[in-house]
């Protein structure tokens, strides 16, 4: 019982750092491949969840146990207590920052790509334009996602 805390917590923090390195990957930075950046995922949602949960666990295990555990692995908990909370707050806060830059540029990426469609829709439409409309007067009105990519639009 002495080390649990410390255990599942190192566990957290793997986790987190695990969270983060997806984030990053998926969010194309260094390749430049701006375009390709899609939406956050449940999965990545969901391991953030649960890496919050493994960070936050410690604390609450410890407190239950702390008359169990032996004195060597007591004073080293109470030394390393604020520095451990510090750092869970840490990770957390850049697996919530990265989440929300990687959301930020699909966002800018699907903007990107609604534009330079819409571009050549109306130069396609300016060339040859064969009269046919929509009832409002509108040339294209379906709302369905016309992405190469194989992945469902998320904005509306």
């Amino acid at each position: 019982m002495n080390a649990m805390p410390a255990i599942i917590w190192i566990i957290g923090v793997v986790s987190a750092l695990a969270v983060c390195a997806v984030t990053i990957a998926r969010s194309h930075y260094r390749d430049g491949e701006g375009l390709k950046v899609r939406p956050v995922s449940w999965a990545v949602i969901g391991a953030h969840f649960v890496t919050l949960v493994l960070v936050a666990l410690p604390y609450p295990i410890y407190l239950q146990h702390r008359e169990e555990i032996g004195a060597h692995a007591h004073a080293l908990y109470e030394k390393l207590g604020w520095p451990s909370a510090i750092v869970a707050i840490g990770v957390i806060m850049l697996e919530l920052f990265l989440m929300y830059m990687q959301a930020r540029r699909a966002m800018l990426a699907q903007e990107a790509k609604r534009t330079a469609r819409q571009q050549v829709e109306a130069a396609d439409g300016d060339a040859t334009d064969d009269g046919v409309h929509s009832a409002d007067g509108d040339r294209d009105t379906d709302t369905a996602d016309k992405d190469d990519d194989g992945w469902p639009s998320t904005l509306v």
